[in-house]
């Protein structure tokens, strides 16, 4: 990514008055201005599903190689378990997360290309935020269905250590109440989240380099960053405690100590008070706001290197 940052960047105009001479300087602002190219917030649209399920997997296995050891912090967190340290212990179930956010964001991507195409009807015109947003939860909403089941192999293998073949093997044994356990709290997680990564994200970076460009707008990337710091603590504050209900009882598949969503609810609150509904948040949101960055930089950078002919100068 640095790579591609530095190959853009040496081609812009920018580049060019800052690294000639005070004569080259003159000389250049007697030439048009060359315009790089515009990187759309409503970049899924441009692509075609493929493109954008090649995107989707590329950054969901990049979210999950980086950030494993905090998604195993916050499930902890939130299922009352001790804070662990150990490697091999911390990266139980990596397979099946790279196997879930890879899915997870692949159908994200198409999803929101798909919905956004839709809401255009054909028509070359960019979304509205409105649009934008709905676009993005809707696709994530969807994909719960398909990552739920995943996820909770990963969180049965991150509690018992087993294998995925062997964890995949126990949970179809117990019929699709199992498989399906948590299912509505993913999706909700998983719509918001979505509507945050390519929906909030995309429309706050674009406003920031509009209404800041000699400050946090100056880059694309100091506006990923001030959009990922902006948007990323609203939608994790929002979707938390739907990740909570959906860990509690994902890891307690027995149903021992939490049964449904509102029982799990009720035990919490009982048991933890109140703010244990967004029990392990600071690991989620710490790896929000790196994904956010991540996804949306695959979104933009990486698509214009992948996919160069969508995105003519």
């Amino acid at each position: 990514f640095k790579w591609a940052f530095r190959r853009y960047s040496s081609s812009s105009p920018l580049h060019f008055l800052v690294g000639k001479g005070k004569g080259r300087q003159q000389q250049q602002h007697q030439l048009p201005q060359q315009q790089p190219p515009k990187l759309s917030a409503n970049m899924s649209k441009n692509l075609s599903e493929s493109e954008n399920a090649v995107l989707g997997a590329v950054g969901g296995f990049l979210d999950v190689t980086l950030l494993q050891a905090t998604n195993y912090w916050k499930n902890a967190s939130q299922q009352g378990l001790p804070f662990e340290t150990n490697p091999r212990v911390l990266y139980r179930g990596y397979f099946a997360n790279c196997l879930n956010n890879s899915t997870s964001v692949m159908l994200q991507f198409v999803g929101t290309g798909l919905v956004q195409k839709a809401i255009c009807l054909g028509e070359d015109r960019d979304l509205t935020k409105a649009e934008q947003l709905a676009a993005a939860f809707s696709s994530g909403y969807l994909s719960g269905f398909i990552c739920g089941p995943i996820e909770l192999a990963m969180i049965q293998q991150q509690r018992k250590g087993t294998t995925l073949p062997a964890t995949a093997s126990s949970l179809v044994a117990g019929g699709p109440s199992v498989v399906t356990r948590g299912t509505f709290g993913i999706c909700m997680r998983e719509g918001l989240y979505c509507a945050g990564v390519l929906g909030l994200t995309p429309v706050l970076r674009k406003m920031i380099q509009e209404k800041f460009p000699d400050t946090w707008g100056r880059t694309e990337d100091s506006a990923r960053v001030a959009a990922a710091m902006t948007g990323g603590p609203i939608i994790s504050v929002l979707s938390h405690p739907f990740d909570t209900f959906k860990s509690c009882m994902q890891g307690d598949i027995e149903r021992e100590k939490f049964g449904t969503m509102k029982q799990t609810c009720s035990v919490l609150i009982k048991e933890r008070g109140i703010m244990s509904l967004w029990a392990g948040a600071p690991w989620r949101l710490f790896r929000q706001l790196c994904a956010m960055m991540i996804l949306d930089k695959c979104n933009s950078t990486l698509s214009a290197m992948l996919f160069p002919h969508r995105h003519p100068h």
